[in-house]
């Protein structure tokens, strides 16, 4: 289907013509200062293609291409010949056999102006034209990119990876509706830094492009081929399993003492019969769990057996996934993930991240399973549970209140592991659902974040993004540009830790019901994040409002850290996701109140308001 479509946007963009949903003019030499400027041309051929020889094709020097993740940026110079009254950069090309003005527009990748009225002749030099812009004076630091839109772009993924105010982009364009843009249209993109956006160019040019061409088929057609050997492994278990379900859970609880680990089992989990083993995982018939990055795909009875049938005694959480049980897999206590085989893109999402990413404060997944039509990720077990649970009503749940030294200490960890997560690890992942109850405590009450079903995999880099058009998480954490635009960076993680920030120091849930006199057939939602921004509204009077704020169980905190973290969760929740810090900027921001807590005496008072006192 996607080599279909490929080929269509191919043959349709030269056959016929192209409606607009802008009125995309060529810019006018009278509406510029200058008479020529510096301008590029974002050049992405269909095929691997080098530096070189997109240097020959467009006729410039070599040092005029620089290569970008996708393709090229020609440098040009932009001007105005007499005979044209727009912007225009001309070069000589040397008519090929067979070619046409369809053929020739496809080959320099849709920027050329074409001229249906001139034959083209085989062996004969043309001058092509392709539309460029010049704003400002002389002086001006803007150039202009002439871009052609691709599938999946839209103007606020393209002003994001051209780091260019969206806004700009419509002005320069006359766009009438942002929403409505198409394949081949061609944008003037008025940037002002174009060095990030430039890639090293290999001598092996051809094998830097994999993304952007044959690859992608090839991608899609592994996928394919990946999802149907699923989907015959989860039968295959499914037939066997049929068989003996009646028996197998009874058999392998029996069956522990005499046979603790099962090794009748384990070859039932081979790799020449599991779609699982492709992740080079070790078998199930180690007695003991491998180093990091050594997975284990245990067989169906020796789960069954570990979490004593999955008895509701063992069960440790529900959420609409499914449910997680506590057990016990070779002396080692575990959280085992059920999930109906339905969830198996949930299922691999997880599977994908964890079995490439090892951080202390991200869960570590030990293994993987499935039969009765489930599917299960068994993890190490955080014995203090779930955050949220610590924080929301935690004497119910038989918890004592988190201390401030706590709250901090687990904010700084759980930032380690976002802060990894966005960037030490490649390609990049945006979690897309952090909150409380994703962010698990250990025995020493160290966090760690968990559950990655829904981690997005970001093709480019962190600064692009990605669209999607399915919104995903939990309201409350969401980001209003994810919601908006369906735009997904990782500063729409930074959004929802600053959520969490303020759950930590209010002990709220994200979203409340709202205490009103009106109508209670439709209750409204107070945010956590309007709750506390409420409090840092006058920064006369932040302290007193803010201790209003404060989780009631919070008897001590440090009056000082607080407040800074507070700013921190502000500025993480900002509209403009641009002004929102980083998570390496959070990290940094979260070690330093650690550090001013220790370096500041216990019980010293930082703040004279009477409301605080006794509060340290």
């Amino acid at each position: 289907m996607e080599l279909a479509k490929i080929l269509f946007l191919i043959v349709s963009s030269s056959l016929f013509p192209r409606t607009r949903c802008f009125d995309l003019l060529p810019m006018r030499c009278n509406v510029s200062l200058t008479d020529s400027c510096p301008a590029a041309l974002h050049f992405a051929p269909h095929g691997p293609t080098s530096a070189a020889e997109a240097a020959a094709l467009f006729n410039v020097p070599p040092g005029a291409v620089r290569r970008t993740a996708d393709g090229f940026l020609v440098a040009v110079t932009c001007g105005c010949p007499a005979e044209h009254r727009e912007f225009v950069w001309e070069t000589a090309y040397a008519v090929r056999n067979g070619d046409a003005w369809g053929t020739v527009e496809e080959r320099f990748g849709l920027l050329l102006l074409a001229k249906p009225g001139k034959r083209l002749i085989e062996g004969t030099n043309v001058t092509l034209n392709f539309l460029c812009g010049c704003v400002g004076g002389g002086s001006s630091k803007v150039v202009v990119v002439t871009y052609v839109i691709r599938p999946g772009d839209t103007l606020y993924t393209i002003s994001l990876r051209f780091r260019v105010d969206m806004y700009r982009i419509v002005k320069l364009n006359n766009v009438s509706d942002s929403s409505k843009i198409y394949v081949g249209d061609r944008l003037f993109i008025p940037a002002e830094d174009l060095d990030h956006l430039i890639v090293p160019d290999g001598n092996d040019s051809s094998t830097k492009r994999t993304f952007n061409s044959r690859s992608r088929i090839l991608l899609g057609v592994a996928t394919t081929v990946i999802t149907i050997m699923f989907i015959l492994f989860v039968l295959l278990l499914r037939r066997y399993y049929m068989k003996k379900r009646k028996n197998i859970c009874e058999a392998s609880v029996k069956g522990t003492k005499s046979s603790k680990f099962f090794a009748a089992n384990v070859s039932h989990t081979s790799k020449s019969s599991s779609v699982l083993s492709a992740h080079s995982l070790s078998k199930a018939s180690s007695k003991s769990f491998e180093p990091v990055k050594k997975r284990t795909v245990f067989p169906y009875s020796e789960v069954c057996a570990a979490t004593s049938n999955f008895s509701e005694s063992q069960k440790v959480g529900q959420g609409s996934y499914g449910s997680v049980y506590r057990g016990k897999l070779r002396g080692v206590v575990v959280a085992v993930k059920q999930m109906k085989d339905t969830k198996s893109k949930e299922f691999f999402a997880e599977v994908n991240v964890l079995c490439k990413v090892y951080h202390d404060n991200l869960i570590e997944l030990i293994g993987y399973s499935a039969g009765a039509e489930s599917l299960f990720l068994i993890y190490e077990f955080a014995q203090n549970g779930a955050l949220s649970d610590h924080l929301h009503n935690p004497a119910a749940k038989g918890y004592k209140p988190l201390s401030w030294t706590l709250r901090v200490q687990i904010a700084l960890d759980a930032a380690k592991g976002l802060e990894h997560l966005h960037a030490h690890v490649k390609p990049f992942y945006v979690h897309r659902d952090v909150k409380t109850s994703n962010i698990l405590l250990d025995s020493d009450f160290r966090a760690k974040i968990a559950d990655f079903g829904l981690a997005k995999l970001l093709e480019h880099s962190p600064d692009v993004g990605a669209v999607t058009s399915k919104i995903v998480g939990t309201f409350g954490y969401l980001a209003p540009e994810y919601v908006r635009d369906g735009c997904v960076t990782p500063k729409s993680d930074v959004y929802a830790f600053g959520v969490v920030l303020m759950e930590l120091i209010t002990g709220q849930h994200a979203l409340t019901r709202a205490q009103s006199l009106g109508s209670t057939e439709y209750p409204q939602r107070q945010s956590v994040v309007d709750f506390v921004l409420s409090a840092l509204e006058d920064e006369h009077e932040t302290a007193s409002r803010l201790a209003e704020k404060v989780d009631p169980n919070l008897v001590h905190y440090h009056n000082g850290s607080l407040l800074q973290m507070a700013l921190l969760s502000k500025d993480c929740v900002d509209d403009d996701w641009r002004r929102r810090p980083d998570m390496t900027q959070v990290v940094l921001r979260l070690s330093k109140i650690a550090g001013f807590m220790n370096e500041t005496k216990p019980g010293l008072i930082t703040t004279p308001t009477d409301s605080l006192v006794g509060r340290i």
